[in-house]
This record gives C-alpha cells, sequence and structure tokens, in this order.
C-alpha cells in the first residue's frame, strides 16, 4: 500500500493537492481529481479516520476548579456535582489553583478555549481577567458558594451572612455576651458575609466587638488550634463563653486545643460553626452546632444549573440561595 506521499511523487502533484481530493476539496481540478482517485484504487491506499479534536474529546467533560481539597466543604460540592454529572453521562476533571487568582483564570481559560462542557468555580478571587474570561466563555459557568460582583451569573450559594448572624444571635439567646469568632480570609467573600453577620448581630444586641473579638485564620485546624491556644492563656475572669467559629474544621482545632488544657466544651465554653461538614471527613473532638446548609446537596443543585444552562443558553443567569438550617447537637449550652 502507497503513502500519500508516494502517490503524490508519482503523479507529479503535491501531497496537499492529494489531502484536499481525499477531503472533497472542490476547488482542485476534475482532470487532476481523477487521475488522484484513479491512482488512490490502484495504489489500495486507505483514509485514515481523522483524529478528533481536543474541542471534540471535551465535549462530555466539566471542569471543577477549587483552590485547595483540605476542606470538607469543598469536598461535599465535588461530590454533589461529579455524581450529578455522572448520571448525566458527564465526566468531572478538577483543577486546583491553591488560592491563586492567576492560576484560576489560566484553569478557566484552559476549559472555555477545550470545548468543555462546563465549568464549575468552587472558589474565585474578583479580578479583571476572571469577569473577562467568564463574560466570553461559550459553555456555562457555575460559581458555587461565591459571586462576581460586577456580573451577572449562575450561582448557587447559601446564604453567608445570615450564616453569620444567625449563630451569633443563637448564642446571644442562650445569654453569652462575651461572644468571639474565628474568621476565615478576608480575601473570600463568603467568610467576609459570615463575619458581618457576626458583627451585626453583636451590635443588634447592644453588645460591644472590642479587640481580640476576632481572630482572622485560614479555615484550616492548625488556626482552630492556634486561637484554642489564645482562650487558654486568658485569665478565665475574662475568656470568652462562647465562639462562633466559620467552618468547621477551625472549630475543631480549637476544642482539641481547649481539651488539652482542661477546659471543657459546652461547660466552660460554648462553640457554634457554620460548615460542620469535617466530621465526615475528618475526626472531630464532637457534634457541633451549626448554622450550614449539606454541600452534596449544593453541588447537586450546581450541576442541575450546568445541565439546564446548556440546553439554554439565552435564559437569564439564576441564583439559587439555600438558607441556613440549624442543627442543634452538644456543643451550646444556655447560660440562663
Amino acid at each position: 500500500m502507497k503513502t500519500l506521499a508516494e502517490i503524490a511523487e508519482r503523479l507529479g502533484v503535491s501531497t496537499a493537492t492529494v489531502s484536499r481530493v481525499l477531503n472533497g476539496d472542490p476547488a482542485v481540478a476534475e482532470a487532476t481529481k481523477d487521475k488522484i482517485l484513479a491512482e488512490i484504487r490502484e495504489s489500495g491506499f486507505e483514509k485514515r479516520p481523522r483524529r478528533r479534536s481536543a474541542v471534540m474529546r471535551n465535549e462530555k467533560t466539566a471542569m471543577i476548579i477549587a483552590a485547595q481539597l483540605q476542606n470538607p466543604i469543598i469536598l461535599g460540592f465535588v461530590d454533589g456535582i461529579r455524581k450529578r454529572l455522572s448520571e448525566a453521562g458527564i465526566r468531572s476533571v478538577i483543577s486546583l489553583s491553591d488560592y491563586d487568582s492567576s492560576t484560576e483564570c489560566d484553569a478557566l481559560g484552559y476549559a472555555s478555549g477545550n470545548g468543555f462542557s462546563g465549568i464549575f468555580m468552587l472558589n474565585a478571587v474578583e479580578n479583571t481577567r476572571l469577569v473577562g474570561l467568564v463574560s466570553r466563555a461559550k459553555q456555562p459557568v457555575i460559581f458555587v458558594n461565591r459571586f462576581l460582583r460586577t456580573l451577572d451569573t449562575d450561582v448557587v450559594t447559601v446564604d453567608n451572612y445570615r450564616c453569620g448572624y444567625m449563630a451569633t444571635s443563637y448564642l446571644i439567646g442562650h445569654g453569652h455576651r462575651r461572644v468571639a469568632h474565628i474568621a476565615g480570609p478576608a480575601t473570600s467573600m463568603t467568610c467576609r458575609e459570615r463575619t458581618r453577620g457576626y458583627i451585626d448581630a453583636m451590635k443588634d444586641a447592644g453588645l460591644e466587638v472590642s479587640a481580640g473579638f476576632i481572630y482572622t485564620g485560614d479555615r484550616s485546624y492548625r488556626c482552630g488550634l492556634e486561637f484554642g491556644e489564645k482562650l487558654c492563656a486568658m485569665p478565665q475572669s475574662e475568656r470568652f463563653t462562647a465562639v462562633f467559629s466559620t467552618t468547621g474544621l477551625m472549630a475543631a482545632g480549637m476544642v482539641d486545643r481547649l481539651r488539652a488544657c482542661g477546659i471543657k466544651v459546652p461547660e466552660d465554653i460554648s462553640v457554634i460553626c457554620n460548615d460542620d461538614y469535617s466530621r465526615d471527613y475528618i475526626p472531630c473532638p464532637m457534634d457541633f452546632n451549626t448554622f450550614a446548609q449539606d454541600p452534596i446537596v449544593m453541588g447537586q443543585t450546581a450541576a442541575e444549573l450546568m445541565l439546564e444552562r446548556s440546553q439554554n443558553r439565552e435564559a437569564p443567569p439564576r441564583r439559587v440561595i439555600f438558607s441556613p438550617v440549624l442543627t442543634e447537637r452538644n456543643s451550646v449550652r444556655r447560660l440562663f
């Protein structure tokens, strides 16, 4: 069997001309085309099937862009998304940014330019480049538990302001007046909203938020340990009676450190948190009282939004906001 180059050399034409004939290009002269086709039949040449483009290979693949996978809530979102997409015959791939906005944008640009069926943003630092990439994307881009302030997009989130406000009000309603808050990083819109809820609940109750009432961490277990150490070092008469933690992971670290110091929860210090999903992924010291939502359900809802958007690209953006739900367990003590 002759190769395409050998056919071209025998007939005195270019390989490009032979290729155009094979691909049905009408611009090739009839006489030349007939000569090439006759040689192809005589030589037994078989045209290889064309490789599928990257776009076609990715048409049943969605990209999930997250900062890290250490956060149990992110794992819950991922589980919900991939399980629902799998039911629809769509595979999921994960790209990790390590909280770097440039890496987030690179992943978004890659998925958008290579024909992925959908993109999920589980972490997003708003900037001009990100907004431009989202606005130009041809496939659905779904934001999970965060949103852009300058662009309308499909969003699935919990009301994070109410998470902070209701958790703090719950502690105040149980008689606590010295309530501390373990906050997340200021770069996180989710954490900022929860902290804003904490501050407003304290102010509405006529309670002061002094220096030292808010400890800013990075949502990690280690930061919980560090704040627990600060509590252990405080004189008992000045110690907070309750703590609202923006994540269950930081609450777990704090409680472990308090117990090592002989401080009991809830007998000595009451604790409430958001996102108490940690215990499904790591050992937790106790079952916390929480105001939160099930991240798997939120992930499944985000996947549903992507599937709906794929069918109707012209529909207005949808924002699905879950209300925080109270789960009462055994980490808060009533003072009166």
